[in-house]
């Protein structure tokens, strides 16, 4: 079931008068069953894989509580961990690893066949799915031993609607334990202007992706990536800067609606996004883009391996072997490997000239000009790593950038409409935060018509506007 759609639409609007309809002891369950059937609507043959990360994050959980006292608490998160990590290594990664493993052996000149593991299509959000499952699970392991209060969930239906919360289920932003668990318990009732705001997120969102990014992805994105020996330089430079937009306003309009979503049934979840292209570094720009899993690899990666505080070359290793593992979950592809590389150098070259000049990362910039030129090395650095992003192999990859040499004097052959959205996409992304703030400020403060006047107008202007089919958001592969 796709945001972007009538289907969802109509769920989302049968969820939230069923929730708000019943008594408060049963919108528990009016949230697990619905979070369960959106699951399910994308294939039931793939709802048990779901289910049992589900059961052994809420076991296991419990068993590493149960028996903090004694010795083995680090054996036993092993133990839990490895079990969670073996439906996403099996159905994500093993067909890659044997691949790879085949040619070694080819190399070494002995024949290795292993089997396959063949997917209709790709198992949707188990690797959201999955590190949230560790997060819980890890952050239940660092509860003080003494502590008797703040234990894990024990509630199976609780913990189960907390993993498969419907908005957040199958693309983010992943969430903690101390972020939902708590309002899940609680239940709590509508603030004000939590339906106001709620909508916004869901209108602006469904805009974002529906207006931008499948118009780009149509008209210059997909064409271009399929076949760039047919483009010029000039032509593959505005698809990598159109995809570079395409994949913000995907993701990002997807979490607009989670968000939005979720503060219809008074649940806040965390933002994931803020604006990205503004960022002056690499390291700014991952802590402005998928805030939610920087943070999660900051917290149960970086910092285990030593952090910052490493002493001499290892934080730089710490570094890399963070964003090589960013790099690697967004896909089974030597090509994520090379881009999480990439930034992961480009990382720890900032951190470098940060400790070499005494900056720390959030200090002002002396001037204009100092913003400028870092800034349009950042954009221009992230835009060229996408070619990793988006072909599907190194190979591709590499014709990609070959034909970025090819330069001829021709202006870019896309159409009028397809050119004024890359401009418009791009030209409100860099507004200032706070035009975006006053504007959902305003809609929020006017009647409740008014709201289904501008929903309306998004909806006209998709029918008009819009590339009319449905497409799935890039992030729901992952």
């Amino acid at each position: 079931m796709l945001f972007p759609t009538l289907d969802y639409l109509f769920f989302l609007g049968l969820t939230v008068f069923l929730y708000w309809g019943v008594p408060r002891p049963y919108r528990m369950l009016v949230l697990g069953l619905s979070s369960i059937g959106f699951y399910a609507s994308w294939s039931i043959v793939y709802l048990p894989v779901m289910l049992l990360v589900v059961g052994i994050a809420w076991a296991g959980g419990l068993w590493i509580h149960a028996w903090r006292r004694y010795a083995g608490r680090g054996l036993r998160l092993a133990i839990v961990n490895g079990l969670l990590l073996l439906p996403l290594f099996f159905f994500k990664y093993w067909n890659w690893i044997g691949e790879n493993a085949e040619a070694v052996a080819q190399i070494a000149g002995s024949v290795l066949d292993l089997p396959r593991v063949g997917l209709q299509h790709p198992l949707v959000g188990i690797s959201f799915y999955t590190f949230h499952a560790i997060a819980y699970v890890i952050d239940v392991h660092r509860i003080p031993i003494e502590d008797d209060k703040d234990g894990p969930e024990p509630d199976l239906w609780k913990y189960a609607t907390f993993q498969t919360f419907f908005p957040q289920l199958v693309a983010g932003p992943i969430v903690r334990k101390n972020e939902l668990l708590p309002q899940l318990n609680n239940l709590p009732l509508l603030r004000q202007n939590d339906v106001a705001e709620g909508l916004w997120r869901i209108i602006k969102g469904m805009a974002k992706k529906l207006l931008i990014a499948d118009v780009i992805a149509v008209g210059i994105v997909d064409p271009v990536f399929a076949e760039p020996g047919r483009f010029t330089a000039p032509e593959v430079m505005v698809a990598l800067y159109a995809y570079t937009l395409q994949l913000y306003c995907d993701f990002g309009g997807y979490s607009d609606i989670a968000v939005g979503s979720a503060r219809l049934f008074g649940i806040t979840l965390p933002e994931n996004f803020r604006r990205p292209y503004l960022a002056t570094t690499v390291a700014g720009f991952w802590r402005r883009w998928h805030i939610t899993l920087s943070d999660w690899v900051r917290d149960y990666i970086f910092y285990p391996l030593g952090g910052s505080r490493s002493p001499g070359w290892k934080t730089y290793r710490n570094t890399i072997l963070t964003l090589i593992i960013i790099g690697v979950w967004h896909g089974a592809s030597w090509n994520f490997v090379v881009y999480g590389l990439l930034h992961g150098i480009a990382v720890s070259v900032n951190r470098f000239l940060q400790r070499r000049h005494g900056r720390r990362p959030e200090d002002p910039l002396p001037n204009a000009g100092a913003w400028l030129w870092r800034w349009a090395l950042t954009f221009h650095f992230v835009v060229l790593a996408r070619i990793l992003f988006r072909a599907p192999d190194l190979a591709s990859s590499y014709e990609m950038l070959i034909s970025l040499g090819d330069i001829q004097p021709a202006f870019p052959r896309f159409s009028p409409v397809v050119w004024a959205t890359l401009l418009v996409g791009y030209a409100l992304h860099f507004t200032p935060e706070r035009w975006s703030i006053t504007l959902g400020s305003l809609f929020t403060r006017q009647h409740p018509f008014v709201w289904a006047l501008v929903a309306a107008g998004v909806g006209a202007m998709a029918l008009l506007l819009g590339t009319g089919e449905q497409l799935a958001f890039v992030y729901y592969q992952f």
